[in-house]
């Protein structure tokens, strides 16, 4: 480098000395200035193609190959460019694949997510967020503006709101820095469900104290009579018979209540064996006939064995519940049909009856718990309200699917299809996957 130096000075010097020695010799004055002409330029040139060699090796430096050096006096500085080249690299693709795994986790969250920079503009948000949000952003968004502006005045917030038929739970936090609010993270929650449940579940307490409160207050009022000595003998035979039955009505509705929580806690898992739904069919017609003979019911079972892999106690009483409020339902010299067969592989049973029938806008209701048509004429056969809720949550845990036809004045058919034998129930499926991972 020093060489190549050294050439570029003298292609200056060298013409500088040859017009100070003509100037010193007297040379004419038109032959000085254009002798000084000739020089200037031949140094002009000399000196541009002397630079051009000096920088062409920076020029050409390649830090990410090592390429392009000349100059042993500056290769340690070339090095150290190499090296930071390369670690600039290095820590550009870690951020851009943290950003890209950062994005995809986002993208994929069902939850929304959003983040906003202390003027409340977006800085980053994913399809979910979106979808509530819509085009407008977070300033035009009464979901999202009045939690974002507590969490910029570095307030965490929380609030449920209502969307499109969705109940969902905003989470607001500030983002700090230094004791300095740089921004705010929301999160958003899809709590239809769990609010669902929890309105369920209220319903149920209010109505399981309903429920209980009435027999209770009945036996409660006897009992004070008879202690009183208020009954008359002869009617104390009557009292007594009240008693009994209120009290049958408060255990089998506390029996009910105990099978769905059982069902809903996935008691009865470790239960499940081969089921013959023709002979659980046969079983429970065996059991409900004396009574049916009593209301003038008559029961039947046709078809063949059809075999489940389940439950037997949840099969047994979802069969035993449906034929039962199938005579309960009834109409005098009624029938009561429970039919077995296997269709394109399903297990399926049936039981239909001649009974009074379900109006149209009930029927998306009778499986709820509690829930009934005729309230006094439920009264009147001691019915729980039950029943069918047990029906519906035992098909669940199978896997079943559960279908309701019904006329007033016709009878009603329910038809409960269960997976084939090669299908696992949605609760054995997800076991299987949860002791793979």
């Amino acid at each position: 480098m020093k060489r190549k130096i050294t050439w570029a000075l003298l292609t200056v010097a060298v013409p500088g000395l040859a017009l100070a020695l003509g100037a010193f010799f007297g040379m004419e004055t038109w032959l000085f200035i254009a002798l000084a002409c000739v020089f200037v330029v031949f140094a002009a040139v000399f000196a541009d193609l002397a630079a051009r060699n000096i920088v062409k090796p920076l020029r050409d430096f390649d830090p990410e190959h090592k390429t392009g050096q000349g100059y042993k006096e500056i290769e340690p500085i070339m090095d150290r460019l190499a090296r930071q080249s390369q670690l600039i690299d290095l820590q550009m693709a870690d951020l851009k694949r943290s950003q890209e795994e950062f994005r995809a986790i986002t993208d994929s969250m069902a939850e929304g997510f959003v983040l906003v920079d202390p003027d409340m503009k977006l800085v980053s948000y994913n399809p979910s967020a979106r979808k509530l949000m819509g085009d407008g952003g977070v300033e035009s968004s009464g979901l999202f503006r009045n939690v974002a502006e507590q969490a910029l005045a570095g307030v965490h917030t929380e609030r449920n709101a209502e969307l499109e038929g969705h109940v969902y739970q905003i989470l607001a936090s500030p983002v700090e820095d230094g004791g300095r609010v740089t921004g705010a993270v929301i999160i958003t929650l899809d709590i239809t469900e769990k609010a669902h449940r929890e309105a369920m579940r209220h319903d149920f307490s209010s109505n399981v104290s309903h429920e209980l409160r009435t027999p209770l207050t009945s036996i409660y009022g006897i009992s004070e009579l008879m202690m009183n000595d208020m009954v008359k003998p002869e009617d104390m035979r009557s009292f007594a018979t009240n008693i009994h039955d209120e009290s049958g009505r408060l255990i089998a509705l506390i029996n009910d209540i105990i099978k769905l929580t059982q069902l809903d806690e996935g008691v009865y898992e470790m239960e499940r064996a081969e089921v013959d739904l023709y002979a659980v069919a046969k079983s429970v017609v065996e059991r409900l006939r004396p009574v049916g003979a009593m209301r003038g019911v008559e029961f039947a079972v046709t078809g063949a064995s059809a075999t489940v892999h389940g439950i037997p106690s949840v099969i047994d009483e979802m069969v035993y519940n449906l034929a039962d409020n199938a005579m309960k339902y009834n109409v005098e010299n009624g029938r009561v049909l429970i039919s077995v067969a296997t269709l394109a592989g399903h297990p399926v049973i049936s039981v239909s009856d001649t009974g009074i029938g379900i109006p149209r806008e009930h029927i998306d209701r009778v499986f709820e718990r509690f829930y009934r048509v005729d309230k006094s004429h439920s009264k009147k056969i001691g019915g729980t309200g039950l029943g069918l809720s047990i029906v519906k949550h035992g098909a669940a845990v199978h896997g079943a699917s559960v279908d309701l036809k019904s006329r007033p004045g016709r009878g009603t058919v329910i038809t409960i299809t269960f997976p084939s034998a090669g299908e696992e129930p949605p609760s054995a499926k997800a076991d299987k996957e949860t002791t793979e991972e």
